[in-house]
């Protein structure tokens, strides 16, 4: 199968680690029966290929963040199964971005006041689309509050005129004032004034308000000039904000767009993104360059060709049934430009092409992981009948060699039944099933050997192999089989009726536990699991029945085991405390009235007097 280089692309060049892989369908080889997980022979791989490996789209080394990469693909899927968006109302929408793009490239003629206010109202138009989301409105704001923010500046530049009139005047006032005290200084140091002539008052009453309207109207200046610097900051900021968020949403029209507006309310001035470190790290990275209006300008620009070419690759590669490829660049142009006109409105029977074959193919894998090979040849036939460049040798080669291997195996069953190798028979049929789980051959091999197999005989090795494992439960499950095909062996029918009052004795003890157990009587059920456990051991479902009632009368039965204990020390006086104690728990308890008869008996036996009967002892 032709790998991405050998395929026609369109000039985007998504990284690896983000777009779909060429196909690669690896190690053939069907598993040895090991156990290990069934290998696809890459077909798995291949659809994987059509999956984000993380959230972020790459294109040419800017990353796009695509959100949750199973809502991505969602996305995709439900892309190749909606209609093109072909309706007058979609069809509009795209023609307003588009008149408004070129009337601010100059389209149409006017002042560039004019073109710009154009424009701007026909944003406002775009906003009323749904599938607009709000953008142009949010735009169309921000050229308000920067029109709005301009006015009050110039109103402010006014106000600097007049304020600075004022404290020119307030200057020449205090100079006056100065120069006048400095006069009557000099008189007063010549002499000319005495007792005849006083000296003036001093002018400082009058130079004090003058000092503070200055102090007044510099400040004034001061914050005035401040608002107007910083104002200008924060709106490039925020223009700058807007058109990198436009970039990284994808909205590349609307990206254009913001920047046209953007060169014409910051005209003259550097168009160097310095703000939204944070935005321009998601795209970027650490590149350690200046990002200006002109390069987003360009990527735009660039993203918009790199779609139009993906989508024409697209049409070219159905149009010659390589369809895997076709499918790829789909999925470029799709996560690149999902809200350009070029993928919106591709026909939906080309979009169902794709979708066909993907679906195809995961069933194709789906199928040779469960190895239904029966099916796994209908869909390989399905994709290589329309699909040019999926190449299906070792896809097939998989199921031929797994059929082969597990009719292998079914004639090493046969051998193995002929030389009546039970253990050589199951070994080959399950070699045989792990290959193939849905070979007929197996099904065919299994009805010849019931034919030929003697069923008393079979009942009879299988009825001696539980007997020295000691699973009688296994003997009783099957209890129907072995009482029919035993009857007239009079030797393993003897012992199969002494398992089968066996089996009773524990099945019945396990039924009254749990009636015990239903009315919350634990303790009873524990006792009465205990008592047949000492006498079969062996059960396993009775062990775990009576572990798990072990829990629940715990109590209980440490209680009873405490005062066995003791019994089996000797310590009878200790043991009929335990068993005293055992039967104030549960009144009706066996083990512990049996366990009280005993302790007692061996606590006169051990006070009688030598020679005394034990019945003379009991009276005194």
């Amino acid at each position: 199968m032709p790998t991405d280089s050998a395929a026609p692309s369109s000039n985007a060049q998504p990284t690896r680690s983000s777009t779909p892989r060429a196909p690669n369908f690896g190690n053939a080889k069907p598993p040895a029966g090991n156990g290990e997980p069934s290998n696809t022979a890459g077909v798995r791989e291949v659809l994987e290929g059509f999956d984000l490996r993380n959230s972020a789209f790459n294109w040419r080394g800017k990353s796009f963040d695509l959100g949750d990469t199973e809502m991505a693909r969602a996305r995709f899927e439900k892309y190749l199964n909606a209609p093109p968006a072909t309706s007058t109302e979609d069809l509009e929408y795209d023609k307003i971005l588009d008149d408004i793009n070129q009337r601010l490239i100059g389209r149409g003629g006017g002042s560039e006041s004019i073109r710009v206010a154009e424009a701007w109202r026909m944003l406002y138009q775009a906003a009323e689309f749904p599938m607009d989301s709000g953008l142009s409105e949010t735009l169309a704001d921000r050229v308000i509050s920067f029109w709005q923010t301009s006015k009050k500046i110039q109103m402010l530049l006014l106000e600097n005129e007049r304020l600075e009139k004022d404290r020119q005047a307030t200057e020449a006032n205090m100079r006056i004032i100065n120069n006048r005290d400095r006069r009557e200084f000099i008189d007063m140091t010549r002499g000319t004034t005495g007792r005849d002539n006083p000296a003036p008052p001093s002018m400082d009453y009058l130079l004090e308000p003058e000092r503070k309207r200055l102090e007044e109207t510099e400040q004034k200046l001061e914050e005035n000039k401040t608002y107007e610097v910083t104002s200008r900051i924060n709106q490039k900021l925020e223009f700058q904000s807007m058109i990198l968020q436009f970039f990284i949403q994808r909205r590349f029209q609307h990206t254009l767009i913001a920047n046209d507006f953007y060169r014409y309310v910051f005209s003259a001035e550097d168009n160097t993104l310095e703000g939204a470190d944070a935005l321009k790290g998601q795209v970027f990275g650490d590149l350690d360059v200046k990002i200006t209006t002109s390069t987003v300008d360009a990527l735009a620009k660039e993203a918009i060709a790199d779609v139009n070419e993906s989508i024409q690759t697209v049409d070219f590669l159905l149009e010659r049934g390589e369809i895997h490829m076709a499918a790829q660049r789909l999925m470029e142009a799709f996560y690149l430009g999902e809200y350009l006109p070029p993928v919106k409105t591709f026909p939906l029977e080309k979009k169902r092409i794709v979708l066909q074959y993907m679906r195809n193919l995961s069933s194709l894998a789906n199928a040779l992981e469960v190895k239904n090979f029966d099916r796994a040849e209908e869909y390989l036939g399905r994709v290589t009948g329309s699909v040019h460049d999926f190449d299906p040798g070792k896809a097939d080669a998989f199921i031929q060699t797994s059929k082969q291997l597990s009719n292998l195996a079914v004639q090493k069953a046969l051998t193995a039944a002929y030389d009546q190798d039970r253990k050589g028979i199951e070994t080959a049929l399950q070699e045989a099933v792990e290959y193939w789980p849905t070979n007929p051959e197996i099904s065919k091999f299994s009805e010849k050997l019931l034919e030929k197999t003697d069923v008393k005989d079979m009942a009879a090795l299988d009825f001696d192999r539980f007997q020295r494992q000691r699973d009688y439960r296994a003997i009783f499950n099957d209890r129907f089989r072995f009482a029919a095909a035993l009857s007239m062996d009079e030797e393993r029918n003897e012992q199969f009726l002494d398992i089968m009052k066996r089996m009773e004795k524990i099945e019945t003890a396990m039924a009254q536990a749990k009636e015990l157990s239903r009315i919350k009587n634990e303790y009873g059920a524990w006792e009465v699991l205990e008592r047949v456990y000492r006498e079969y051991p062996e059960d396993q479902d009775l062990n775990r029945m009576r572990g798990d009632f072990a829990v629940k009368a715990s109590q209980f039965a440490a209680a009873v085991s405490q005062a066995e204990g003791a019994r089996r020390d000797g310590d009878y006086s200790k043991a009929l405390m335990g068993y005293l104690q055992a039967k104030e728990l549960y009144p009706a308890s066996f083990f512990a009235q049996e366990g009280i008869d005993l302790s007692v008996t061996e606590l006169l036996r051990e006070k009688a007097s030598p020679g005394k009967t034990e019945t003379e002892v009991a009276l005194q």
